[in-house]
């Protein structure tokens, strides 16, 4: 049992074993993200057109079913808070651990004022059917509650800035320690308790998750659908594909981190997993031993990317050739045209931010911007002509034209049916999530926030702090982890947006803006790069000192900027909502809605 044990708690067990995991999340975390965006693009579709939203899909159960679906997790995670509580307790306590403390006080905050507002709008639609519900009723709307929710979180961390360094630091930590855990397993177990109470007795409970099983239920669907196969096609070409197409725009996010690299301690020779460290960020290089949160830790970085990205070409040329019709072998060369002619450009606008980071590694360049600037501020042109060029790669409106169906039918997937034209449609959303990756890592900092370092916090402008706040290493690297995902979701969500704002272009006006306009555009921005280095290079340290200040600045200004953007949030929910207007999809319900046409009398 003890060499089991020891074998288990070894390094040559655990890295392994860690590489699983990263590999397992990477390829869950495309697939699953992929899923949620289906649903979002369904759901503009049916507020724009008017049409019915993926909410359909549903699984009917039973009540006690339900409410044991509502309860069990809740309760696992109860568990496990207490069982970190615990764990930290051994180690230190509040003192060793203060980050902890707040994390469960706000999560516990955070669950009362959700709980609340959504009770609130729920007894305000059918009224209150319980002695419960009715302390609801005196809430107010909302998004009072919201408000007032978020100014509560706020203020909890104002309040815990102005108590270090005072004689209440150690009695506020110590309140947030364990009264917020207590608080947030109460509020867990609660709220989950009531909800599984409501769907007890119920004889049939439809679970419908906002509508994500739909796309789900669509996913089931082409599994058992009947497969097709041209008569006069390349059988082998034809199945293989669908293949090429799907699974290169699915690894290629193997080389960005998805946090800060973890800083541990060496035990006889090997990486000791159990002497956690810190994080690899500004102020702390790993000593030791490093764990990237990388799938592969390639020296040829981003060069991989691309060399993946150009293996999807082939799968949408061979799709259209070896399907034996007319529609998609012209579908298959737009495709191909297209993606060779934009990732001319997409190379060349990273030759900007490579000449700037000195490296192709994605890791370093992240580095690089948690030490100086976020790349959207050192290639502000870069980036807008790398976010076309990205879009264009994944054959989404408006350069959807290899897939026109007023032109030719469905494009280079014409013949293909079942799954196999489900890893033709899943593959664009796949490659949308890896282009939001790369963008992440390259011009947003990957996993940083401004002012972040391994310590915590620091504001810091020129020779002076003005702030400073430490942060549990732990919760520093899941706030690095956090903060990636966040940045990634945020850059899908906001191509599919564009792809339900912009009309399509016509073929020869997309050749012609990746030749004639993205493509010159993308040289001038490598010259322009290329002369302010050697400007400030050649200019001095009084120069360089310059742009250092300018590096904080953004930083100051990305900080800024997030304060405007929770203002502006908090004046949108205070702001009383106004009448919604009828969405309708035809001229005639439109004018029934408004009230009518007034009819004159007839004039001679």
């Amino acid at each position: 049992m003890e060499s089991v044990s020891e074998f288990l708690s070894s390094a040559t067990f655990l890295l392994p074993l860690g590489g699983f995991l990263k590999a397992f999340f990477v390829a869950m975390f495309g697939l699953n993200l992929g899923v949620i965006l289906t649903w979002v693009e369904r759901r503009m579709r049916g507020m724009i057109q008017d049409s019915i939203g993926p909410n359909r899909a549903a699984i009917p159960l039973p009540g006690p079913v339900a409410g044991g679906l509502a309860f069990g997790p809740a309760a696992l995670g109860a568990a496990a808070v207490v069982g970190l509580w615990f764990s930290l307790s051994q180690d230190g306590g509040a003192s060793a651990h203060p980050g902890w403390g707040m994390i469960f006080t706000q999560a516990a905050t955070f669950l009362i004022w959700a709980f609340s507002a959504i009770m609130a709008r729920i007894v305000r639609e059918r009224g209150a059917e319980n002695a419960f519900e009715e302390q609801f009723t005196d809430l107010g709307e909302p998004r009072g509650i919201v408000v007032a929710g978020i100014l509560v979180q706020l203020a909890l961390v104002a309040l815990g800035v102005a108590t270090v360094g005072t004689g209440y630091e150690q009695a506020f930590t110590d309140a947030c320690f364990s009264g917020g855990m207590v608080l947030l397993v109460v509020v867990m177990l609660g709220t989950a308790g009531y909800v599984a109470m409501r769907l007890f007795p119920e004889k049939e409970v439809r679970l419908t998750l906002l509508g994500l099983l739909h796309p789900a239920a669509d996913g089931l669907k082409t599994a058992f659908k009947n497969d097709f196969e041209p008569e006069k096609g390349d059988k082998l070409l034809y199945q293989l594909a669908p293949w090429i197409s799907f699974f290169p725009v699915l690894v290629l996010v193997a080389v960005v981190p998805f946090g800060p690299a973890l800083c541990f301690g060496m035990a006889d020779g090997a990486i000791d997993f159990f002497t956690f460290q810190g994080i690899e960020a500004v102020g702390n290089t790993c000593e030791a031993a490093r764990f990237s949160l990388q799938v592969a830790d390639l020296d040829v970085g981003i060069l991989y990317y691309f060399a993946m990205a150009g293996t999807a070409i082939v799968g949408a040329a061979l799709a259209g050739w070896a399907s034996d019709n007319k529609f998609s072998l012209l579908g298959g060369m737009r495709a191909a045209s297209q993606m060779v002619s934009y990732e001319v450009t997409l190379g060349l606008t990273v030759i900007g931010a490579l000449m700037i980071f000195g490296t192709v590694r994605i890791d370093e360049m992240v580095r690089w911007q948690t030490e100086n600037a976020w790349g959207i501020f050192v290639q502000p042109l870069g980036f807008f002509l790398f976010l076309t060029a990205a879009i264009a790669e994944t054959k989404r409106v408006p350069f959807d034209i290899p897939e026109g169906e007023s032109e030719i039918v469905a494009g280079y997937f014409t013949e293909y049916a079942g799954m196999k034209f489900s890893m033709f449609f899943f593959g664009e959303f796949v490659a949308v999530i890896s282009s939001s990756t790369l963008m992440a890592a390259l011009f947003f900092g990957g996993w940083h926030l401004p002012f972040l370092t391994a310590d915590g916090i620091s504001v810091t402008l020129g020779e002076t702090t003005y702030f400073s706040a430490a942060i549990e290493p732990s919760a520093l690297a899941v706030l690095g982890f956090l903060t990636m995902i966040v940045k990634v979701v945020a850059l899908c969500v906001f191509q599919i947006i564009i792809r339900w704002t912009l009309p399509r272009f016509r073929y020869d006006q997309l050749m012609r803006l990746g030749w004639r306009k993205l493509l010159p555009a993308s040289l001038v921005n490598v010259m322009l790069t290329a002369i302010l280095i050697l400007a400030v290079q050649s200019a001095g340290a009084q120069m360089q000192a310059v742009v250092a200040w300018l590096g904080q600045l953004s930083m100051l200004t990305l900080g800024l900027g997030f304060l405007a953007v929770l203002i502006g949030l908090l004046v949108f929910l205070i702001t009383p909502r106004k009448k919604q207007r009828l969405v309708v999809s035809s001229a005639a319900r439109y004018v029934e809605a408004m009230g009518g046409v007034r009819s004159l009398k007839m004039e001679a």
